[in-house]
């Protein structure tokens, strides 16, 4: 068992990194239709593992907390979200790394710590977004890009961070029985590991 949960991240990489370069300085290049300008924020997040495998990471931590915790987590995850949106013009590329860092600790606690504390998982949860917004518009001046394009990217941040956590905290409250936690535990621990390997990656150029 302990050699799979170490072989399956370590398979699942070379997929991951076929999708992603660098998860920053995004070139967006939508016209004038604002569904398309919509599409391709939110497409930021669900397709550079750098950027979703941290907000996962938040998601699965908030649930694992309390049975309230994404509601008690969310008001300083959006607070995070906000505010990254006019420092994303101050940061350069460093930033994603940053990211890789901070999703590769909070997964590490999600799968360490039997028991949260609040101030970890609100602290976690306002920084997870604060980058992943800054990342995400990481190279780009403060509204230079169009409305729709912003929206997107917020609004899908929310999306996975909140149906994380929500996946997580229904299953436990479902099922009743601590395989549920634990398992969650696990993909916790293979977020952080395959975060690691691309961390080396985007080190190694």
């Amino acid at each position: 068992m302990t050699l799979y949960r170490l072989a399956a991240p370590l398979l699942a990489v070379p997929f991951l990194l076929g999708t992603t370069a660098s998860a920053w300085a995004h070139a967006f290049q939508s016209g004038a239709d604002f569904y398309e300008q919509f599409q391709e924020g939110g497409s930021v997040i669900l397709t550079y593992p750098s950027v979703l495998l941290p907000l996962v990471a938040a998601g699965f931590l908030a649930g694992l907390w309390h049975t309230d915790g994404m509601a008690r987590t969310f008001p300083a995850f959006l607070g995070g979200v906000l505010l990254g949106i006019p420092l994303a013009s101050f940061v350069g590329p460093v930033v994603g790394v940053l990211l890789i860092v901070l999703g590769m600790a909070t997964a590490s606690l999600a799968a360490l710590l039997t028991r949260h504390h609040p101030i970890e998982c609100l602290t976690l949860g306002f920084a997870t977004g604060l980058l992943a917004i800054m990342v995400s518009l990481e190279g780009h001046g403060l509204f230079e890009l169009p409305f729709f394009i912003h929206l997107g990217i917020v609004l899908l941040s929310i999306v996975v961070f909140v149906a994380s956590a929500n996946l997580a905290r229904l299953s436990i409250d479902r099922f009743q029985h601590p395989f549920v936690a634990i398992g969650f535990r696990v993909a916790a621990s293979w977020i952080a590991a395959v975060l690691l390997l691309i961390l080396a990656f985007q080190f190694r150029g």
